[in-house]
């Protein structure tokens, strides 16, 4: 019989990519607030049905109404860091709709749920980070992520989180996309510290969602906590340079420093813009440009029995 998985965020750049891997194999259940952002290859499938839910508006889990029933749930839907959207939102979105479903999984006895989360909720630090290292996220998006994971964590079943290094690829809009925005204009920020990071191509986040999601219908036991990162951890300077080796960016940019005494300078001038405009301010749209969090764990692939595949240089072909 043809197993059942439930997907928010099926709309996004990551959630397509999933759904076209599995659409053939499953029944899949969308739900979200607007029907047309899905492709006509899947919304036509014969494979796939839309529910029009606003997670901005539930507020119990009986209001999902689906009466199918589900062998799995892919949570991604979220409000992503650096959205000009009230504290509010975020926590509607992020943590309460994450909880939400968590109930409802629990009502209907759904044996599997995966939440998409990020490797932001253990904060800025440059060294000694592990997949049981404190979550110390302060930007409103690492602290909403990190509630909502402990929705996740505390339900009592076989749920998984997983903590997702900045995404990117062709239709991302990771800190590699601003940073080719920013090359385009022949400038780029400069930041004197070597603040690594940690990367994940958007076709090796894909593989490892899918892998688990097909490992687990299949039987297997899921872990609670996955980090998905490639081993390679890069800089902003790095990232720059090789935008110009391999001919993405010109080789005379103009570097504009944002660390110091220039960054809370910028900083103060965004909040001011933010304020005049009358929109929400979490933070300059720089920092995760100066954040850093460096983070592999090789368990979590070796667990699916897969090895993210695409470095640095790999990964931006996408970009030239």
């Amino acid at each position: 019989m043809t197993k059942t998985i439930l997907i928010t965020g099926g709309s996004g750049v990551l959630g397509k990519e999933l759904l076209y891997g599995l659409i053939e194999d499953y029944k899949i259940i969308a739900i979200g607030k607007n029907y047309v952002s899905f492709p006509d290859s899947l919304r036509f499938h014969k494979n796939f049905k839309f529910y029009e839910r606003d997670l901005a508006t539930i507020n119990k889990a009986e209001e999902f109404l689906i009466p199918e029933s589900i062998d799995l749930i892919l949570h991604l839907a979220a409000v992503v860091s650096g959205v000009k959207v009230t504290e509010e939102m975020y926590h509607q979105i992020n943590v309460n709709s994450t909880k939400l479903l968590v109930e409802f999984a629990k009502s209907k006895n759904i044996p599997y749920f995966g939440f998409v989360s990020s490797v932001s909720v253990y904060g800025s630090k440059e060294i000694d980070l592990n997949i049981n290292s404190e979550r110390l996220g302060k930007t409103i998006y690492a602290r909403t992520k990190t509630l909502a994971e402990n929705y996740v964590l505390e339900s009592g079943r076989t749920y998984s989180v997983f903590r997702l290094a900045s995404i990117y690829g062709k239709g991302t809009k990771s800190f590699i996309s601003k940073l080719r925005s920013l090359t385009k204009r022949r400038i780029y920020p400069y930041i004197s510290s070597n603040r690594k990071k940690s990367l994940l191509h958007i076709t090796d986040a894909t593989n490892a969602l899918l892998t688990w999601t097909k490992q687990t219908l299949n039987g297997k036991s899921p872990k609670p906590v996955y980090v998905f990162s490639h081993p390679e951890f890069v800089t902003v300077n790095q990232v720059v340079a090789t935008f110009q080796e391999l001919g993405i960016a010109k080789r005379f940019l103009l570097p504009i420093p944002v660390g110091g005494f220039t960054g809370k300078i910028l900083e103060f001038a965004f909040h001011t813009l933010s304020f005049l405009r009358r929109k929400p301010f979490h933070g300059s749209p720089l920092q995760p440009l100066v954040e850093s969090v460096a983070i592999y764990d090789s368990q979590s692939f070796e667990n699916l029995g897969i090895f993210p595949e695409r470095d640095l240089r790999k990964g931006l072909v996408d970009y030239q």
